[in-house]
């Protein structure tokens, strides 16, 4: 044989281990690239409600749940906590200020005991205030203000979600004064604070 002929042959064995070599190359990347998209590949939980997706994808977050049920009532207007008998809330009744435009702030501490987030708008409060006398009691219903704008208030209730353990000192404008308060129920979840709100 020829000295061109090995020359030749020895080419072309060269050329095909180098084929062969990027071929067993390309098939590792290629496997390897599966690997790193089936292993990094998620999807999101199909039962997860429209808006209560997690940060983190394929993570369903629980939602708050929201129960109305007769209020129960109580005195503890001395910063004790109460449990909300429904829903899991405890508030603790902070107190009444003046408001910018004579009217009363009410100030309850909110803490959500739930794994979930307390949805800004669950929480509806509701003030009522004997407008006669202790002898002939005449209950009238105080107005909401949902702008604290007048009143001095930056942010009425809740602005955001409460998330799980927090608690928040949420303050809710009426347009009755605090002097009027002294025989008063404020109503708050599934709980009724009752007695002399002028405090």
């Amino acid at each position: 044989m020829s000295h061109r002929t090995r020359r030749a042959q020895g080419a072309t064995l060269v050329a095909a281990a180098i084929a062969a070599t990027l071929m067993l190359t390309a098939c590792a990347d290629d496997e390897a690239a599966q690997d790193t998209v089936s292993s990094t590949q998620v999807t999101a939980a199909e039962d997860a409600p429209q808006g209560q997706a997690d940060d983190r994808i394929g993570v369903q977050r629980k939602t708050f749940e929201v129960e109305e049920v007769d209020p129960v009532e109580s005195d503890k207007t001395n910063g004790e906590r109460v449990e909300d008998p429904a829903m899991e809330l405890s508030y603790k009744w902070q107190g009444t200020a003046y408001s910018a435009d004579g009217g009363a702030i009410v100030v309850v501490a909110i803490t959500n005991e739930s794994d979930a987030p307390l949805p800004a708008d669950a929480l509806t409060p509701k003030l009522r205030y004997n407008a006669n006398s202790s002898s002939k009691p005449d209950m009238k219903d105080a107005e909401f203000h949902l702008d604290g704008e007048d009143a001095g208030v930056d942010v009425v209730g809740l602005d955001r979600p409460l998330g799980p353990g927090a608690t928040v000192n949420a303050k809710y404008p009426f347009d009755v004064s605090t002097g009027e308060l002294w025989d008063a129920e404020f109503t708050i979840g599934n709980v009724t604070f009752k007695g002399n709100l002028n405090n």
